[in-house]
């Protein structure tokens, strides 16, 4: 029987979590909340009452969001073991190490980069916010007479949990930014111009190879000629590989920057969520929709196509 691959529960996850958005941005501009009253009108024989539409959008808000908490509520086993099959590989790599390096290890070095430690701080942060989220789930679902924390301390812990998402995000930006550095700083830049594919020639314009002597004028001419059209046929050839080799490069290169680049503005956007709720930014409630509807939209079409790739190699 086919299991259903993990990028679908994400994938779904994003999903919801661009319908809470839309109904975050609807409960919180006017604008769009009296284009949504003026659509209803219309679709419907008795307009609908303002009042009950904005209760109802954030009741959906708050279904969306606890619907979204059940799908990823074990999702720390995975942050935390990623974080550990991480650090046990760049462990590994790095006691290695290069074969030709006879230089030995600074007092302190680990040998380990500083993106991959970022990327180890930050799955573990992200794994403790879902352990602490996941603690509060029972919480959320506002049964009376069922909780596992005090109200004041559920709300504690909610809190300290979106700190650690915080955490997590401002980690993410900053491998992205330390990875499209490295990147850049390493890509070759395509060279351009006349001169570049044309052959070179030796010292004092003469082409390398040429013909002794001792040869009649005709016959030296002639294959001198010949020398000079095959070493310029063979220069052409080689610097036109080298340009097509610089170029493929140049352009893996361009692609990598702009999947870190929509990365790092998405880590970087959603930190306007976890910064207002530990009260280190003061965003409005409709700021922040807009940051989670965008930050949806780059995250999630990503994990769709993935989900994709993954569906059709199962087929």
């Amino acid at each position: 029987m086919p299991t259903v691959p993990d990028e679908v529960h994400i994938g779904l996850e994003r999903t919801l979590r661009l319908f809470q958005a839309v109904a975050q941005i609807l409960s919180s501009y006017t604008l769009p909340f009296n284009l949504l009253i003026h659509l209803l009108t219309l679709s419907t024989e008795k307009p609908p009452s303002p009042a009950s539409t904005h209760v109802i959008l954030l009741a959906l808000r708050q279904r969306f969001a606890l619907a979204r908490r059940f799908l990823r509520l074990f999702r720390f086993l995975e942050s935390f073991s990623a974080a550990q099959k991480l650090y046990l590989s760049a462990a590994s790599t790095a006691a290695e190490g290069p074969g030709d390096s006879k230089a030995p290890p600074r007092l302190g070095d680990t040998g380990i980069d500083a993106e991959v430690w970022l990327d180890i701080f930050g799955r573990t942060f992200n794994g403790m916010y879902l352990l602490l989220e996941a603690s509060t789930i029972v919480d959320a679902l506002e049964i009376d007479g069922l909780a596992v924390w005090a109200p004041e301390t559920g709300r504690r812990v909610s809190v300290e949990a979106q700190r650690f998402w915080l955490f997590a995000l401002v980690c993410g930006v900053l491998a992205g930014l330390a990875r499209i550095i490295k990147v850049l700083a390493h890509a070759p830049v395509p060279s351009t111009g006349e001169g570049y594919l044309r052959g070179t020639a030796g010292e004092n314009g003469e082409v390398a190879g040429a013909v002794p002597e001792g040869k009649d004028q005709e016959g030296k001419a002639e294959a001198e000629k010949d020398l000079k059209n095959q070493e310029r046929a063979s220069q052409w050839h080689v610097a036109e590989e080298k340009q097509k080799t610089r170029e493929l490069s140049w352009r893996e290169a361009q692609a990598k920057v702009r999947g870190l680049t929509c990365s790092v503005m998405a880590n970087a956007l959603d930190i306007a969520l976890p910064g207002t709720a530990v009260g280190w930014l003061d965003l409005e409630t409709g700021t922040v929709g807009v940051a989670m509807f965008i930050t949806s939209i780059l995250t999630g079409w990503d994990v769709w196509e993935r989900c994709g790739r993954e569906v059709s190699g199962m087929r």
